[in-house]
Order: C-alpha cells, then sequence, then structure tokens
C-alpha cells in the first residue's frame, strides 16, 4: 500500500478574491463589489448544444445500480468546480469553453458518470456573492447559469451526475456551517437543530426545485442527475438525520438516488439507513484489498457502494484490473479531472491528485491509461470523441523572436506547431510535438513574414489545424528585472530575500523577491530616464488575506506620489497579477512597496518588473552575459550545479552549453530558448572531473557569448555517513520530539530500545495502522549532503511480512523506497537510491542529493505490531557512477514519428515588424488571417496531410490582454533544445514558500 504524506496544506481560508469571467450565458451579471477578472479569449462559435441523451433514471436494485434493465457500472471523475471555480486567478464562475472542455476531456478517459460540487454553494453574510446562497435563506439564482450549462452539456454527452449538496469543509464553496454559524450553533448542530434542518432543507428544495431552461426541466426531474449526496465527507451524520434526509429529497426527486458517506472509512449508520441508495466510501491512498473489503461490507447492507474519491496518482492497473471485475464494485470515482485553460495550457491546480490529458508526466500518463483501461473494462468507449480544432490566441513578437500562445483541444495527446513564410502555401514544423502545457511557444529562428497555425493530434492521429495568425510586435523594454538579485534596481529597503524555490506554482519563475518580515517599510525602486509604462508582476498566496502592492512615481527619486495601477488576475493556485501603468509622463523612478502588515510576510512575491519609455534604443544585439556560479575555478561542486548569469541587455533568450573541454566542443548538455538567468540541468556529473560552460544572449539582431568559465567536481566520499543511531536521546519524550508523528496515519508511538545485538540504544516504533493504514513519524535534520553515495543502510528487527517505507526530502523533492521485512531478528539491509523514487502524491524531479532535510518512517501491510531501528548510515561511494542525463519526458502519440527539429541559427535577420518603443502607443494591426482551407498540401514529406480547419470566428481576440507574457521568467518550450521545455512538468507536492505543514493525505479544494 502507498504511504501518501503531501507534506503541506492549506491554510484556513482568511479572505478570498472574487472575480467574475467571462461567459457567453443570459443574466450573468457581475455583483456589486466584486472585482472583474481579465477579459478572456473568445472560442469559436460552438454548434447548437445536442439534445440529452439521458431519457432513462438509473435506478437501485439491491445493491446495484441499473439502466434500462442493465447492470450500471460507473467510470467515474470528480470535477468538483463545474459551478464555481477558484483555479482562475480568484473565485469565479468558470466559462463555457471550460466546462465543455472538461466534460469532453472526461467522455475521452471513458468517463460515464461525473462526481461534482456545483451544489455546495453556500456562504455567511454575503462572503461569497457568487454562490448559490450567499447568505442564510437568500438566493442569487443567477448562480445557476453555469450549473445549468454543465447539467444540459453532461446531457448531452449521456454523462451522469452525483452532486454533493453541502460540504464538511470550510471550501470556498461553503459548507454545512452556514447553516448553523448565522443562526448561533455549533456545527455539531446541523445534525440536531430543527433550525438548522429547516434551513438546510429550505436550500434543498431550492436547489431540487430549479427549472433549467436549456432543458426545460427542473432539476429534480432531470435522468442526467444520477443521484444526491448528502453532503462531501459529513463526519457527524446520525441515523436519524440521514433518514429524514433522504425522505425530504425522495419526495422531491422520487425518481433520483441518495447517497452519503464520510471520508477514509464506513459510516456505520449509512448501512442502517432504509431509504439510503449509495454509499461513498473515499481512499487517499487506494489499495484493490481494501476497496473490495469496504464494498463487500457495503453490499451486504444491501446499499450500492462506489468509491466516490480515490487519489488518481493511485490509479494503475494493479489497482483497477481486480476492482473492474469486483462484482461489488459499482463505481470508482478519481480525485479530480482538469481541462485546458481558456489563456491556454491546462488549468493548474496543486493539491497532489490532479489528472490532467493525456498526462504531463510519465507517471500522468500511466494513470490515465489505467482509467481508459478501467472504462474499457466496465464496457464503455475511451478516445472516442471528435478533437476539435485548437485556437491560436495571440503570436507576440518580442526582440525578434515569436511567441505561439494557443488554447487546447479537449482530448488531443499532442500539437504540432507549424510556420509559413510562403502565405500558407506551404508549412514547416516549428520543433517537435509538444503537449499543450507548452503555450506560448518560441520559435527561435522567427524567421522575416512567418505565419503560424498549431495543429491537434487526435489518438487516431486524425489532425486538425486551427486558422493561422501572424506575428504583432511587443513594445520594446527599456528595462526588465527578472529579480534573480538587485543588480538591476536602484534601491531597496527593508528586510527582502529572493524566493527560488516551488517554481512550478509561479509560472516556472525560478526567483521572487518577498519580505523576510513585515512592518519594515520594504520597497525596491527602479530608475530609467523618461518612464511612461510599467509592468509588475506578482504571486499573490490565495488562502490569507489579499495584500495589495503599493506603485509610486517620482520625477527625482525624492518626491513621491502613489499611483493607481489597473491589475489584471491571472490563474493558478499562488494568484498571478499584473500591475500596470502606462501614460506616464515626468516619471524617472518607480517604487513598489508592501503595504501592509497583514497576512504572512512571504506574500505577495514580485517576481519581474518591466520599464517602458519612449528613450529606448533600437534592438541590438544583447551584450555577453557575465558570470554568478558557480565561479570560474570552482573545486569541489557536488551534483549538478545551478548555473546563474547576469542580466544580459535586450536578450530574448539564453543559451547556456556545458562542455568537459574549453573549446564546448565535447558537449554534455545544451539548454536552450531560457528567459531566466539560472539553469539547473537535469545531468549527473562525473566526481572529480572539470566542466566548461559559457551563457549565449539571443534575439533578433544576433547571439553574443560569455567568456568560457570552468568548475570541478567533489571526489567521492570513502566514509559512510552516520544520520541516526539514537545514541544521543535522553528519554523516550527526546526522541518523540525529534521523530514527530504525522497525525494523518494511524497510531504510532517511538521509544528508546536496545539493539539486542550490539547493545546498543534503538528506535522502537509501535504502530496501529488503523484505516488510514499506513502509521508514521517525520524526522528534520540539518542540511546534509548524501551526494556520491550509493545507497542507504539501516538495522531492523521486526515481524515478517511488515514493510518499511523510508522516505526523505533531498532539494524540496520526496523519494521513497520500500522495505519488507523478510527475515526474523537483528539485520542490516542496504537500500540503494536507484530503488527510491518519487512518492504517488508527489512531483517528479530530478534527484538532487546534495541538500537532505528530512527522513521520515512509515508501516505498512501488518495491521499493528513493532519494528526496531537503529544505525541509519549513507553509505561510502564504491565506484564512480556514469554521467547520466535525464531526457524530458515528450508526449508524441504512437502512430506519428516525431520530427526532429531543424538546427537553428542565431537569428540574424531583421524582425518582421520594427517593435513599438513605448507601450502607449497603439499596437500593430495584426495582418488578416489565413484560412488554411486554401492551402494546398504541404510540401514537408514529414508533415502528414491535414484536414480543413474553421475559418477564424471573427470574435477571436487575436491579442488578448494577459499581461507579462513575453518576458516570463523560466524556460520556455523552444526548438533546438538538447533537453529543455518540451514538457512541462508539474511537481503539485512541494512546499509552499514558508509552509513545512505535514498533513494527513487530504485533498485540497480551496
Amino acid at each position: 500500500m502507498p504511504i501518501p504524506l503531501p507534506a503541506r496544506g492549506r491554510a484556513k481560508r482568511i479572505a478570498v478574491r472574487f472575480a467574475v469571467a467571462a461567459l457567453a450565458l443570459p443574466l450573468m451579471a457581475t455583483p456589486v463589489g466584486v472585482a472583474s477578472a481579465a477579459p478572456l479569449p473568445a472560442a469559436p462559435e460552438d454548434p447548437p448544444m445536442a439534445a440529452s441523451h439521458n431519457t432513462s433514471f438509473i435506478t437501485r436494485q439491491g445493491d446495484e445500480l441499473l439502466l434500462d434493465g442493465q447492470r450500471y457500472l460507473a467510470s467515474g471523475a470528480n470535477i468538483y468546480w463545474l459551478g464555481l471555480d477558484e483555479n482562475v486567478g480568484g473565485v469565479a464562475y468558470p466559462t463555457e469553453f471550460r466546462i465543455r472542455d472538461v466534460l469532453d476531456t472526461a467522455q475521452q478517459l471513458g468517463v460515464n458518470t461525473v462526481r461534482s460540487h456545483m451544489m455546495a454553494s453556500t456562504s455567511q453574510n454575503g462572503a461569497n456573492p457568487l454562490a448559490l446562497m450567499p447568505t442564510l435563506g437568500q438566493y442569487n439564482d443567477e448562480a445557476f447559469a453555469t450549473i445549468d450549462y454543465a447539467i444540459a452539456y453532461a446531457g448531452s454527452l449521456g454523462l451522469r451526475l452525483v452532486l454533493p449538496l453541502t460540504d464538511e469543509w470550510e471550501y470556498y464553496h461553503g459548507g454545512h456551517r452556514d447553516f448553523t454559524t448565522p443562526l448561533g450553533l455549533e456545527s455539531a448542530d446541523f445534525y440536531s437543530s430543527p433550525e438548522a434542518i429547516a434551513a438546510f432543507q429550505d436550500y434543498v428544495a431550492h436547489v431540487i426545485n430549479h427549472v433549467n431552461p436549456l432543458t426545460g426541466l427542473r432539476l429534480g426531474d432531470d435522468p442526467t442527475i444520477m443521484a444526491w449526496e448528502l453532503g462531501n465527507e459529513l463526519e457527524g451524520m446520525t441515523g436519524e438525520w440521514i433518514d429524514q434526509q433522504v425522505t425530504f429529497i425522495k419526495n422531491l426527486a422520487p425518481q433520483h438516488l441518495v447517497a452519503a458517506g464520510r471520508r477514509f472509512d464506513i459510516d456505520q449508520d449509512t448501512l442502517a439507513a432504509t431509504g439510503l441508495d449509495i454509499v461513498d466510501v473515499h481512499y487517499y491512498p487506494p489499495t484493490a484489498e481494501q476497496v473490495s473489503a469496504d464494498a463487500a461490507t457495503v453490499t451486504a447492507a444491501d446499499k450500492v457502494y462506489i468509491a466516490g474519491e480515490y487519489a488518481s496518482t493511485a490509479a494503475e492497473t494493479s489497482l483497477l484490473e481486480p476492482l473492474a471485475s469486483d462484482p461489488n464494485v459499482s463505481g470508482m470515482f478519481f480525485w479530480s479531472l482538469f481541462g485546458n485553460n481558456d489563456t491556454g495550457g491546462m488549468v493548474p491546480h496543486d493539491d497532489g491528485f490532479t489528472l490532467h490529458f493525456p498526462g504531463d508526466t510519465a507517471r500522468m500518463q500511466s494513470n490515465v491509461a489505467a482509467i481508459q483501461a478501467y472504462s474499457e473494462a466496465l464496457g464503455l468507449t475511451a478516445n472516442g470523441i471528435a478533437v476539435p480544432a485548437p485556437v491560436v490566441l495571440d503570436v507576440t513578437q518580442n526582440k525578434g523572436i515569436n511567441h505561439i500562445a494557443w488554447r487546447g483541444s479537449a482530448g488531443a495527446l499532442g500539437y504540432q506547431v507549424q510556420r509559413s513564410v510562403d502565405d500558407g502555401t506551404s508549412w514547416s514544423n516549428v520543433g517537435a510535438q509538444v503537449p499543450a502545457e507548452a503555450s506560448p511557444l518560441a520559435d527561435l529562428e522567427s524567421p522575416a513574414g512567418a505565419v503560424y497555425r498549431v495543429v491537434a493530434i487526435s489518438p487516431d492521429c486524425t489532425q486538425v489545424a486551427s486558422a493561422a495568425m501572424a506575428p504583432v510586435a511587443v513594445p520594446q523594454a527599456a528595462l526588465v528585472d527578472p529579480l534573480d538579485d538587485f543588480s538591476l534596481s536602484f534601491a531597496h529597503t527593508g528586510s527582502l530575500s529572493f524566493d527560488s524555490g516551488n517554481a512550478e506554482l509561479f509560472g516556472g519563475d525560478t526567483s521572487r523577491v518577498k519580505r523576510d518580515a513585515t512592518g519594515g517599510g520594504e520597497s525596491v525602486v527602479w530608475t530609467y530616464d523618461d518612464i511612461s509604462g510599467v509592468d509588475v508582476e506578482a504571486y499573490q498566496w490565495p488562502d490569507g488575506p489579499i495584500v495589495p502592492l503599493v506603485l509610486e512615481t517620482s520625477p527625482d527619486g525624492a518626491t513621491w506620489t502613489e499611483t493607481t495601477a489597473e491589475i489584471l488576475d491571472g490563474s493558478g493556485n499562488w494568484i498571478h497579477e499584473t500591475y500596470r501603468l502606462r501614460d506616464l509622463t515626468g516619471v524617472n523612478y518607480v517604487r513598489v512597496r508592501w503595504s501592509s502588515d497583514v497576512g504572512e510576510s512571504w506574500t505577495p512575491q514580485i517576481a519581474e518588473v518591466t520599464l517602458y519609455s519612449p528613450n529606448v534604443t533600437g534592438l541590438t544585439a544583447p551584450a555577453a552575459p557575465t558570470q554568478l556560479e558557480p565561479v570560474d575555478g570552482t573545486f569541489g561542486v557536488q551534483s549538478a550545479p545551478t548555473f546563474r548569469w547576469g542580466h544580459s541587455e535586450q536578450a530574448a533568450y539564453y543559451r547556456v552549453t556545458l562542455a568537459t573541454d574549453a573549446a564546448l566542443a565535447d558537449v554534455v548538455v545544451e539548454e536552450t530558448g531560457l528567459t531566466s538567468t539560472s539553469v539547473q540541468p537535469a545531468v549527473e556529473l562525473t566526481p572529480n572531473t572539470t566542466y566548461y560552460w559559457s551563457v549565449t544572449a539571443v534575439n533578433g539582431e544576433g547571439a553574443t557569448s560569455s567568456p568560457v568559465w570552468s568548475f570541478t567536481t567533489a571526489e567521492l566520499p570513502t566514509e559512510p555517513l552516520i544520520v541516526e543511531n539514537f545514541e544521543t536521546y535522553a528519554d523516550d519524550a527526546a526522541v518523540q520530539a525529534a521523530y514527530v508523528r504525522n497525525d494523518g496515519g494511524g497510531e504510532i508511538a517511538v521509544s528508546l530500545a536496545p539493539d539486542s545485538v550490539t547493545g546498543s540504544t534503538a528506535a522502537l516504533l509501535t504502530f496501529d495502522l488503523g484505516s488510514p493504514g499506513y502509521a508514521g513519524v517525520i524526522h528534520t535534520i540539518e542540511p546534509q549532503s548524501w551526494w556520491g553515495r550509493p545507497g542507504l543502510s539501516l538495522t531492523l528487527d521486526g515481524p515478517v511480512g511488515a514493510r518499511l517505507s523510508v522516505q526523505f526530502v533531498a532539494a524540496g523533492g520526496y523519494w521513497e523506497a520500500q522495505v519488507p521485512i523478510t527475515q526474523e531478528g537483528v539485520h542490516t539491509v542496504e537500500v540503494p537510491f536507484d530503488q527510491f523514487a518519487a512518492p504517488s502524491w508527489a512531483g517528479e524531479s530530478q534527484m538532487d542529493l546534495s541538500s537532505v532535510t528530512e527522513l521520515n518512517l512509515y508501516l505498512g501491510d501488518l495491521a499493528s505490531g513493532q519494528l526496531l531501528v537503529d544505525d541509519i548510515q549513507v553509505m561510502a561511494a564504491t565506484e564512480a557512477p556514469a554521467p547520466v542525463v535525464t531526457e524530458p519526458v515528450v508526449l508524441v502519440p504512437a502512430c506519428v514519428e516525431p520530427v526532429a527539429p531543424e538546427p537553428i541559427p542565431d537569428p540574424t535577420t531583421d524582425p518582421t515588424t520594427d517593435p513599438t518603443t513605448d507601450p502607449t502607443t497603439e499596437p500593430t494591426t495584426p495582418q488578416p488571417a489565413l484560412d488554411p482551407t486554401t492551402a494546398p498540401p504541404t510540401t514537408d514529406p514529414t508533415v502528414p496531410p491535414l484536414p480543413a480547419a474553421p475559418t477564424t470566428d471573427p470574435t477571436v481576440d487575436p491579442a488578448p490582454a494577459t499581461g507579462g507574457t513575453a518576458e516570463a521568467a523560466g524556460s520556455l518550450p523552444q526548438t533546438g533544445s538538447t533537453l529543455s521545455g518540451t514538457l512541462a512538468t508539474l511537481a503539485a507536492a512541494s512546499l509552499i514558500a514558508g509552509f513545512a505543514l505535514v498533513m494527513r493525505p487530504m485533498r485540497r479544494r480551496a
């Protein structure tokens, strides 16, 4: 059984930002006092929604679900946000595109049933004005618009829905406390107070009696709704309350089923409830044995069993194959599905269990394949949808380099960006095929006169192209500060530092400036002659109060004026904000100041600042980059270093070359298309070896290389390193303080005991796994270097059949290995590092043993027992490892040969459009889009012929105002790279800056 342990969890939400997304729905007005989000690009007009395929209701016969007399088995997905969304840079209604896209994606997975919290939509005293019930007893029927659309569209696909009516937890969409707190009651009174029960039933009746204008049906009469769930993971239900609510719901919706359940285990009251149809159990992590045992218990009580949630990271053949044939299991619902984002890429969500199609990583691809196989084992169809054409959102030219951004297509395996330099007569590929996350993609060649289109590739190898679009030059920046250090700023005050962790949560940005304390007047100043515009890219932690940044301007650096900035909210679990100033005059200094002592010091973080000026000079070849680290001639480098260099004026991107010779002929690795000024290549270097490296700055006018620098790696360690021998603890209390129980797992106690062989002191772990199925302790250590060593050794004495999971944290990444107890008595076990892998709930990363900060121990397989642990050591090196380059996973349909990118020369041609120097001027009018339906077959023999694509929809905005994308930090997907960026790998379980909370394996929605 895998041991789940997300190492952090979000704090209770203190304040929520609301933003109303643009919806093509009637009566979707912006409530008073609610900020409007940045406008989203429009999608091509869709054909009329098909009529519902659901004409019969799902029924129950004993412990089985039936549809038209046949057994109904559910391959399920959780898509909790269909009514109200938290993943759009605040809380807002999801767009029609996102609803369609994710439901189409569910169908591509073979899913036939969706569980969604769209009816759990309440708040207190108007705290969430977008909810169905913003205040107890008062309703906002405009909030039904997205719900109505989702239900109608699900019906048109033949999908069925399970809809929780409230929630145990206080997420952004509310929960059962919204029916007690306003009445002055305790949360437990929800199940007993007549007043609270009446308030809840009033809400339930309002929901079920609502008439969907798109279907003409009252929700209580719509066959698309398979079941109403009393609430998500309700912990305090009583038998009397369950019976009361089931009777109430079935009087309103007599043809619908009712479900109930709690997290992790079976609520015995649900088994005894006479009218309840479905018992819902949740698993983080699931095992086939536990699911089968629970299903047998539920069906023995003559109820239908479903696993209403299970961790998508555990979706493997070993789990799902036996459950597909288990007659007691009526459905498995993975947590949770997200689709394409309105503004390109995939919708991010960082709870550790996010699933994208076809998968961002090799492991997620395996999860997708297992879910599809489960669907097909139930007689359902996977990979059966017609993949729509992608939509090119914009093509921007910055410093002579073109960046192509597109909105993805549901069910596509990948995308091929193509360019034409002859008005669409022929097309050639811009690099290899890429996933949706590659948007925006940089064409590092960017020839003059190029136009672009994007081709979506279906699982059956059908290809469909977008309309074409020409590049539009963006204003040339006078100064771009990626905030890798303070070298480009004029001054800074207060307690400030740079955060380089968790880049995947900050749009790939590897360095942001943050406060280390509040109340110290923290600010940063930049200067340029005659500043006409400013863009400040920042990130807000969404589970605390919003801390606005203050922008001030000055002519002389002494007299300051606070200036109101336009704020554009982006998406992500750290909210991406762009503060924008335009039409400035008489300004030579800009100051950005943290405005409040409220909240955590580490939020917000400033990622990048861009200044514009009419005085900016024309585009010239960039200056040579300067070296920061490793310093030239450094010795003793462990692991692959992070290479850092100084910002090069007018660089569009950087190329880093690492070789074993000063001539850079014997190349070890080359990374290109880098827009930040740092990179850590995924390569293992040979110990005691000298390496050489150089950085080249590139733009549309040319390329300039730095000098060649060198460093030498360390020698291999020759002595073992003791990590823990348990000799330094005075008593049981001391060792318990050092080895902290993970309270999300079963019971475990740590005490001191003698090692029967050596007589020294050891640790005795006494465990009772309980319903979570695991128990463990977390031990934080001072950073240690385990570099150059082959693995761990430890002494064990425990019951045969138990399993110890050894877990450590290295450079922020989690690694875990399973150690089965196979022999009796005290014995030493060696665990090579190549047996460690990222846990199923953790992000995939490169193992960097140069800084290890945690050593954690977990027990599994036996229900209870004792295990003696002693003398944990990192073994001495025996031989030098061979250099290894970790190649990225590239998603390429098996039926399509990948197209190798052509070598990219350093650009020397002039950009197609002279960059505008002042952002206050109107952008260049884009060229008319080319219609690819008129283009003859491609002359490139490597490109398969394409079917006709739709013409450009006139509602599509060719250049949506997303703000700050041209100079975004991080490595852009691009052509001509040995290693970088054809796949954006998410590390969703990384530590958030400032948080080190070890929590139970609970997925988060808020």
